[in-house]
């Protein structure tokens, strides 16, 4: 009877809060360092697409933002994506690498160096840091 008791307490303290992968309409459903992630129904390569798809109203989860430094895809916030936390923003860059080819062994478009894209934080007027 206790155990039961304890089960109940339990499980009604974390309904509070949305878990990942709760179900949501809007970015208040969800907890701090979560956003509404709503995938858009075909996946946008340009911003004129990005407002045709803002129309329908849809449903989505709570997911965990990408912190700075952590891996992203400049295109995943258009998508529905949650993407780079608040206060950063997708950062993508040339960097040299030691050989001429990717991991893959795929020659690249200009040998000797690698895209990367990592979260980056904005600079103090909102705007974006000046490439490396």
């Amino acid at each position: 009877m206790d155990f039961a008791l304890i089960l109940t307490i339990a499980c009604l303290s974390t309904g509070a809060y949305a878990a990942v992968g709760t179900t949501c309409t809007a970015e208040d459903q969800c907890d701090a360092g979560e956003c509404c992630q709503i995938l858009s129904e075909f996946m946008v390569a340009s911003k004129k697409r990005a407002v045709v798809n803002g129309l329908l109203p849809k449903t989505g989860t709570c997911q965990k933002y990408t912190p700075e430094g952590g891996g992203c895809v400049t295109y995943d916030k258009m998508n529905g994506y949650c993407s780079c936390e608040p206060g950063t923003y997708c950062h993508m860059y040339e960097v040299p690498i030691a050989s001429g080819r990717s991991a893959r062994g795929a020659p690249m478009n200009r040998p000797g160096y690698q895209w990367i894209s990592r979260c980056e934080k904005t600079t103090a007027g909102g705007g974006r840091r000046t490439p490396h």
